[in-house]
């Protein structure tokens, strides 16, 4: 009897506590997306979405970024504007071929954006779904009025 008044107990316990414990972890969620945003470490400031939409975040190189929407659409995020600003970005650089030989295409290609500030960069590695079309969109949207005139 003591048992099952022990589950009981530890039961109740268990439910009255779970909407603490799923705000909590909502908290924690949302944190962890903001930093997987920056492409920092958890005590990272700041996102690369925000950084880019309030324009604190200027682009590196227009290889690189075009390396980056690459990146995107391998990832399958807003294939069609990224094809777009890629597609115009490469003919500037001289084609595919050119920008295959450069380093911050090829770093751009594996998710890195650079920024112009020495040092500055993100690493794309760690978004996904919504989050990444949102960040790549975000990135030819930018690229478009940095590089393009758009």
């Amino acid at each position: 009897m003591n048992k099952h008044l022990a589950c009981a107990a530890g039961l109740v316990a268990i439910v009255g506590f779970a909407p603490l414990s799923s705000a909590t972890s909502l908290d924690s969620m949302k944190d962890k997306a903001g930093s997987l945003l920056s492409g920092q470490s958890d005590s990272s400031s700041g996102s690369l979405l925000s950084s880019l939409s309030s324009g604190s975040f200027d682009l590196g190189s227009m290889s690189n970024v075009a390396g980056v929407l690459g990146y995107c659409q391998e990832q399958g995020y807003s294939k069609s504007a990224t094809q777009t600003v890629k597609e115009k970005l490469l003919g500037k650089l001289g084609g595919q071929q050119e920008a295959s030989r450069d380093k911050s295409y090829q770093e751009g290609l594996s998710g890195i954006l650079q920024g112009q500030e020495e040092g500055k960069s993100f690493n794309l590695g760690g978004i996904k779904d919504q989050v990444g079309e949102k960040v790549c969109g975000a990135i030819a949207d930018k690229a478009m009025s940095s590089f393009l005139g758009g």
